[in-house]
């Protein structure tokens, strides 16, 4: 897609976008709604829906294909600013998001007729708070989600890096080399059933390490897919039927995916911070190549066979665009 087709995709999407917003803003505060400031708020984000995807698809088609590799002396950019500003404000969606959607749940637990003695204190604590501005902050947060994933999933199609992926037929390998960063018998347990050979050699990676490639991204993948899939059945609840089957175990997806996604958050910070270059990164989009080379390399164990060496000259870091 050209660059001028980008541009006049992008300008008619926030146009409808702005236009849909308005639309929405006026219905909802012209007074003539009997709902309640809670039903209202599901009313404005389910009809926003369409318009969300529609600018965060115009956003993501507009960055068009990745780049090529960027250099100042030794600083090497290992994601482009893009990437770095995508992945800051879909964890602005997510820490709205998730604290507000586990107080829905957590809150009507605690309010049965005998809740536990912290649980009362967690009550009174929230209780000044309108339930609706806890389900609005929700709503704004998944929101931003949408956009986010919209954006990425369009710029992901049209830029062709697929870094984060295992190259075809190179899966096996990749497992392999996971499974055996893990404890030792963990890594067993994985690789009986997957067939994974644990004394496979490798060369380090160049882009991404294993770790990232054979489980962070996918797992990533797979924990937000659920989660939006599964919120947009149940805001879908307000102007469509839906099966009451089919609406009890998307909330009880969408639940599971919250606690998945909080999971998913503390192994990345476990990860991230013990390899800081990571962190660095994902703030600034460069870092030193030798400090990434170091993290690349190190992340693969050569227990049983010496990898193959990474020429000298050949950049271990991303040089160009990628969505981690």
């Amino acid at each position: 897609m050209g660059a001028a087709l980008r541009w006049v995709v992008v300008i008619a999407a926030v146009a409808a976008g702005a236009f849909g917003a308005a639309q929405i803003v006026q219905q909802a505060s012209s007074g003539q709604q009997p709902w309640d400031p809670e039903l209202t708020d599901n009313f404005i984000f389910i009809k926003s829906i369409p318009f969300v995807l529609a600018v965060g698809v115009a956003v993501g088609l507009l960055r068009g294909r990745a780049g090529s590799e960027e250099r100042r002396g030794e600083l090497v950019r290992r994601f482009r600013p893009g990437t770095v500003i995508g992945h800051w404000i879909a964890t602005i969606g997510f820490v709205l998001a998730m604290p507000t959607g586990m107080w829905q749940y957590l809150g009507g637990v605690l309010s049965q007729d005998a809740p536990a003695p912290g649980g009362q204190i967690l009550l009174d604590l929230f209780r000044p708070i309108p339930l609706y501005w806890i389900y609005r902050l929700h709503y704004i947060g998944g929101a931003i989600i949408l956009f986010s994933v919209a954006s990425f999933a369009a710029y992901w199609w049209t830029s062709g890096d697929r870094a984060l992926i295992p190259p075809r037929g190179q899966w096996r390998a990749h497992l392999s080399v996971f499974a055996r960063g893990l404890p030792r018998r963990l890594g067993a347990r994985i690789a009986g059933p997957l067939r994974l050979d644990l004394r496979r050699a490798m060369p380090a990676a160049k882009r991404f390490t294993y770790y990232e490639t054979a489980f962070s991204f996918p797992s990533w993948t797979i924990v937000i897919a659920l989660i939006t899939i599964t919120g947009l059945v149940k805001a879908m609840r307000y102007v469509y039927p839906i099966p009451p089957f089919l609406l009890y175990w998307s909330s009880t997806l969408h639940v599971a995916a919250m606690v998945l996604i909080f999971i998913k958050v503390l192994d990345h910070l476990r990860y991230t911070l013990a390899r800081w270059p990571m962190m660095v990164a994902m703030a600034k989009g460069w870092v030193p190549e030798s400090a990434i080379r170091r993290v690349l390399e190190d992340d693969v164990q050569r227990e049983s066979a010496p990898a193959e060496p990474v020429p000298a000259r050949e950049p271990a870091g991303a040089m160009t665009g990628s969505e981690r």
